[in-house]
């Protein structure tokens, strides 16, 4: 796929560049992957476990040839220099340019305890080992709509970049007990959190990269491999094999994207010159 770039700009990352997804067998980053692939770039990918790296490199492997995807295991995103080794030039021998995290924790507990200081600490460990290496030009952070608001029910009601969704913070950390009904806005004070996080980390480290954020609403889609468990993916496949609906009627009504369309977009942040 051919990104137009406004008046004929070259790419903040050259085509054939090195770009990091950081949990690619997720449903979101194997998109943002297979994206980046269709634009010419070459991925380096984590997973959490070699299982999942397997179906990664098959599937890619399938789609665009030997060698254009490469795995690196990081088995916890929370511990510290969680990333640093997938940022570094090792066996390709070529440095990543680009780096987009993706990975996050989709669990959907109502503990905040369990979810948002993860998410908080891979964002953060995925921007420091991006800021250790001199080749890392861009860095695409995958936020979500909860980030600005929640879905609102028959409310009118406008949002803007500088809105925060602190509602769902203060709910999630409300004290316990911690009931299922507290999920979703677990999962919106998790990425409010941590998107938060990220723009202060750029603020007092001030990297050599360019941040940008995207914000998708509910992500659907196809699912790149019947291996794919996790996420949306799975719950999509689980819709279609059972026609069981009762965990996708706890999502509150909203928008839904195409993930194909999100990954897309995600590519423009990370080769755009313009998009910073």
């Amino acid at each position: 796929m051919n990104y137009d770039l406004q008046q004929g700009k070259s790419p903040a990352i050259p085509v054939g560049s090195l770009v990091l997804v950081t949990g690619i067998s997720g449903f979101v980053a194997s998109h943002v992957a297979d994206q980046l692939l269709k634009a010419g770039y070459r991925v380096r990918g984590t997973t959490r476990d070699e299982e999942k790296a397997e179906w990664v490199r098959e599937v890619f492997g399938e789609r665009y040839g030997q060698g254009k995807v490469e795995t690196v295991v990081v088995a916890d995103m929370k511990a510290e220099g969680a990333f640093d080794e997938a940022c570094r030039v090792f066996s390709s021998k070529q440095g990543v340019s680009g780096v987009a995290h993706v990975a996050s924790d989709m669990a959907f507990s109502s503990d905040p305890n369990k979810i948002i200081p993860m998410v908080i600490a891979g964002a953060v460990n995925a921007a420091s080992a991006a800021a250790k290496e001199p080749s890392v030009q861009r860095f695409v952070y995958t936020s979500s709509s909860t980030a600005i608001t929640s879905p609102k029910l028959n409310r009118e009601f406008t949002i803007s970049v500088d809105q925060w969704n602190d509602e769902d913070v203060a709910k999630a950390w409300a004290p316990p007990p911690y009931h299922e009904d507290r999920a979703m806005c677990v999962y919106g004070a998790s990425k409010t959190q941590a998107e938060k996080a990220m723009w202060e980390f750029v603020r007092e480290r001030k990297p050599g990269f360019v941040l940008n954020t995207v914000l998708p609403n509910l992500n659907m889609g196809t699912v790149l491999s019947e291996r794919q468990s996790g996420s949306t993916a799975g719950l999509l496949r689980q819709i279609y094999e059972t026609g069981e609906l009762e965990k996708f009627n706890r999502f509150p009504p909203q928008w839904m994207v195409n993930v194909a369309d999100t990954a897309r977009v995600h590519v423009a942040a990370l080769i755009d010159p313009g998009i910073r």
